[in-house]
């Protein structure tokens, strides 16, 4: 078995939470995560409101919660496999829950020029065919993007560069929870 194949499958996420008016970390806020195939982890923020863990490759949805605040779902987080994930979120004080949002996945990999080597801040963008949705990042050190929140559509997915469109395809987004692993390789730099 190729060890490195399977490190590569696994991501680390790390989230800071904190008190959205006062941006005050919020120490022991709990965060639920639900898996793909509804298994559920548990993780409690640190006295800083930060907390980590090695997971899988794919899309989980969050439960954040904490006494005295609202509880918030973050739907689609996607986990790309050897990248670390960082998400910061708010808490509002109050008693409660937030509406539920729409069942989402994410979209992710990694921008390589065509030798192979990692393409950093680049804009890579989803837009839905029907212009009802826009999902937008860039490109880390590493070449890694991400694409949280992607609710089912074609999308035209884009990477450019300044003002020049370096790439397009359209991709097929069929189901929730299933991370689309996208890796991208640009022919013009």
């Amino acid at each position: 078995m190729d060890v490195s194949r399977v490190a590569e499958q696994v991501g680390t996420l790390t989230c800071t939470l904190l008190d959205r008016r006062s941006s005050v970390p919020l120490a022991g806020a709990r965060i639920t995560c639900v898996w793909r195939d509804n298994r559920v982890s548990r993780l409690d923020a640190d006295l800083r409101g930060n907390f980590s863990a090695e997971m899988p490759q794919g899309v989980y949805d969050l439960v954040i919660s904490a006494r005295g605040y609202l509880s918030l779902l973050v739907r689609g987080v996607g986990i790309l496999g050897g990248h670390k994930q960082q998400i910061t979120r708010g808490l509002i004080p109050g008693d409660g829950k937030d509406p539920e949002g729409e069942p989402a996945t994410a979209i992710g990999g990694y921008v390589t020029d065509r030798l192979g080597r990692s393409v950093a801040n680049v804009t890579v963008q989803a837009s839905a065919e029907n212009g009802t949705a826009t999902f937008t990042t860039r490109s880390d050190r590493s070449g890694a993007y991400v694409l949280h929140g992607v609710v089912p559509h074609v999308y035209a997915l884009t990477v450019r560069a300044a003002d020049r469109t370096l790439f397009r395809e359209h991709v097929p987004v069929a189901h929730v929870k299933n991370f689309v692993r996208l890796d991208l390789r640009l022919i013009q730099i």
